[in-house]
């Protein structure tokens, strides 16, 4: 299991590298991923767009991707972008991982 915690604004340049470390990994048998948002206070479409990718890849390995401590405007991009319901969202690191661990993580 991989658990992140981000901080600060996950833009265009961070994006990437989130991206990167998401699909490494994945690719190295990470199925079950915890990112926790408490310290994140923007995330841009190209930062939604690594969340979503890694979401397909640990869907598809039968994991998940759990975020947690989501503040309420990267909440609010998230609902904005359509997103809200397909990231099982936790108010803590420990519900977050005991999700991300359970069998059904819908």
């Amino acid at each position: 299991m991989l658990v992140l915690t981000l901080a600060g604004r996950v833009g265009c340049a961070s994006a990437d590298g989130l991206r990167r470390t998401l699909d490494e990994a994945i690719a190295q048998g990470d199925r079950r991923v915890v990112i926790d948002f408490g310290l994140v206070d923007y995330v841009s479409s190209a930062g939604l767009g690594a969340l979503e990718a890694a979401a397909v890849q640990c869907a598809d390995d039968r994991g998940a991707l759990v975020l947690c401590s989501v503040p309420e405007s990267v909440r609010i991009v998230l609902d904005l972008a359509g997103l809200l319901p397909d990231f099982p969202i936790e108010p803590s690191r420990k519900r977050a991982v005991a999700r991300a661990v359970a069998r059904d993580v819908a």
